[in-house]
């Protein structure tokens, strides 16, 4: 994906996604005198992804001269062969009139997402990729109370588990043995087969054999 972010119009807060960058993405930097500083953090995770990276600084102050430097790159981009999803960061509305033009006008089409961060950009970009799916996850709305309620019956787990095979061999396993007894699948006949799948015949049985017999469980 490129990524044209107008970091005089978003600042901080435009670079929120900066650790989902990688090898295939290219991110061009705008910027003014005005606002030349950034978080290391931020400078840090987009040269550390392996993406092609470019800073563009304003070379003369005027009234929206920063959206025409960013309209150019992308003309300048896609008219060099870029055919993939371009991202333009920023929450000048004027943009629109940017995306109209190569998704409706242009007679070679390209999709342009409008976004406040480069996280909102890869999420609407929507790609068929591990990333997406991931910040799908992440963004999913939950309410606080269910969610709550799921971490306590978490916890209670915890400590069963670790009261059951405390001084045995598996004590140091209680993760993984939890993370079996909570997979989507919980009927007996799946936690038995992916207990000896994950720990042995021998070592998975006794540990189904132990879980089965636990009536907190």
């Amino acid at each position: 994906m490129l990524f044209l972010i107008d970091y005089e119009n978003v600042g901080r807060a435009g670079m929120c996604g900066c650790e989902y960058l990688d090898v295939q993405d290219h991110v061009v930097l705008f910027y003014s005198e005005g606002k030349k500083n950034a978080e290391r953090r931020s400078l840090d995770q987009i040269t550390s992804s392996g993406c092609v990276f470019e800073i563009c600084k304003l070379y003369r102050v005027g009234k929206n001269a920063l959206d025409f430097y960013i309209a150019s790159k992308l003309g300048e981009l896609i008219g060099s062969g870029y055919a993939g999803i371009s991202v333009i960061v920023s929450n000048d509305h004027g943009f629109q009139a940017v995306r109209d033009y190569w998704e409706k006008k242009a007679d070679c089409k390209r999709t342009i997402c409008l976004s406040a961060c480069i996280e909102d950009g890869i999420v609407s970009g929507n790609e068929n990729n591990q990333r997406t799916k991931e910040l799908r996850r992440l963004r999913e709305k939950l309410t606080i109370g269910g969610y709550y309620s799921a971490y306590t019956e978490r916890m209670r787990i915890r400590k069963v588990l670790e009261r059951l095979f405390a001084g045995t061999e598996y004590e140091t396993m209680t993760d993984d043995i939890q993370n079996l007894i909570e997979g989507k699948e919980k009927t007996s006949k799946v936690i038995y087969l992916n207990s000896l799948h994950l720990f042995g015949r021998k070592n998975g049985l006794e540990i189904y054999n132990t879980i089965k017999a636990c009536e907190e469980l």
